[in-house]
């Protein structure tokens, strides 16, 4: 048995993980510390959310319509039924791709995929950042911390972990603005205001003058969800900025998705409808609301078969623990994957099958490796912000 550090790809925190395979099965995820986001900690999806990985009835190869197919068939049949749809093409995209993928997917959709609709998996209606964004470790040192729109249990469980320490262990004060019951009600200090759904905005505008916030003594933390979605998101940003500006707070987005912030940087994390689309590409699971009626042509991108998949073309995905590039977790932090489990043929990487698929659109994209890419990524969006050294399939650990 082999384990290789990597990062978890469940939520937006991007804990570090340690992967385990034998015989080319993932069999454990434990956790790997790093002080900076997760001190150690796994939450429960990160630890045992990994058996699709194993799944004997994986996709493997390609297929048209139920029968096995090359990969050179299947991405000209894909191509074919999306070239040129416009607003008439929807694309699911999954909450974990990377930002090489994003990368590359980006250049599709400003060429031969321009204007079609396009709706990420898990993310929020929260915008992209205009600059810096509080840091997870930060939350350890504020005086009051105050969480609005977001149940961080369910959504960032192990920043949920960081507030209970600083709550519980170094003294500071907590506000919560939410409509639902949630886990920090468990504690009696808790201040818990439940707002009507889509009234977050109204109830933070009135917090700058709670007797919390009068003299809080040092950092005043201010974490914001977009309530599932329930929130208007331009109300909620705004009324937590004039509050940071008002208590002397920092903001921290509290993105949902894993590569949430990553896919917003590179403008393809859609918030679109798919209704009424005449062909989908749906990459990773399906779309949440469903397969609309309207559709004539399905293109799916997945690891594991699916009801309806057997009219459609199909094409095999590596999962998490197969796949090399990175992640921007909720924070900002660009931090990168080592995949435990090595790619067996014929699946191939994602980066690998976005530039066939770009070819046979007509937009080629040549690169021999996933560091070239990360290279004209680099030049193309430089990013003052400093990254760690890029580990791409680093050596296991027996």
């Amino acid at each position: 048995m082999t384990h290789t550090e990597t990062i978890c790809s469940k939520c937006a925190v991007g804990c570090s993980v340690t992967q385990w395979q034998r015989r080319g099965q993932l069999v454990r995820v434990t956790s790997h510390e790093n002080d900076d986001i997760d001190e150690g900690w796994i939450c429960d999806r990160g630890r045992f959310d990994y058996t699709d990985v194993n799944d004997p009835s994986r996709l493997r190869t390609p297929s048209i319509r139920g029968a096995r197919a090359t990969w050179a068939d299947a991405i000209n049949a894909v191509a074919a039924g999306i070239k040129g749809k416009g607003a008439r093409l929807g694309i699911s995209l999954p909450q974990d791709i990377t930002n090489e993928e994003a990368f590359l997917f980006r250049r599709l959709l400003d060429g031969p995929l321009k204007g079609a609709k396009v709706k990420m998996h898990g993310r929020t209606a929260i915008a992209a950042p205009d600059g810096e964004t509080m840091r997870i470790k930060e939350i350890d040192d504020a005086r009051v911390i105050v969480v609005v729109a977001s149940d961080l249990e369910n959504d960032v469980p192990i920043i949920d972990l960081r507030v209970k320490k600083a709550v519980g262990k170094r003294g500071a004060k907590l506000i919560v603005v939410y409509p639902d019951g949630v886990d920090f009600d468990r504690s009696p200090q808790t201040v818990h205001i439940r707002n009507a759904k889509g009234a977050a905005a109204a109830e933070v505008r009135k917090l700058a003058s709670h007797e919390l916030l009068q003299n809080p003594g040092g950092l005043v933390a201010i974490l914001f969800g977009d309530g599932r979605g329930s929130e208007n998101m331009n109300e909620l940003a705004t009324a937590c900025g004039a509050l940071a500006e008002k208590v002397g707070g920092k903001e921290m987005p509290l993105y949902r998705a894993t590569n949430e912030r990553g896919a917003l940087a590179a403008g393809v994390a859609g918030w679109d409808k798919l209704e009424r689309v005449e062909a989908l590409f749906s990459w990773g699971p399906p779309p949440t609301a469903g397969v609309p009626a309207s559709v004539k042509f399905i293109a799916a991108w997945d690891h594991l078969p699916r009801v309806g998949y057997e009219t459609a073309v199909v094409l095999p995905a590596a999962t998490f623990a197969e796949r090399q590039g990175s992640y921007t977790n909720v924070e900002g932090v660009v931090q990168f994957l080592r995949p435990p489990i090595a790619l067996k043929q014929p699946l191939m990487e994602g980066w690998q099958v976005l530039c066939e698929l770009g070819t046979a659109l007509g937009l080629p994209m040549d690169y021999s490796g996933i560091v070239p890419i990360q290279r004209e990524m680099k030049l193309q969006t430089p990013d003052p912000s400093p990254e760690p050294t890029p580990v791409l399939v680093g050596p296991a650990h027996p």
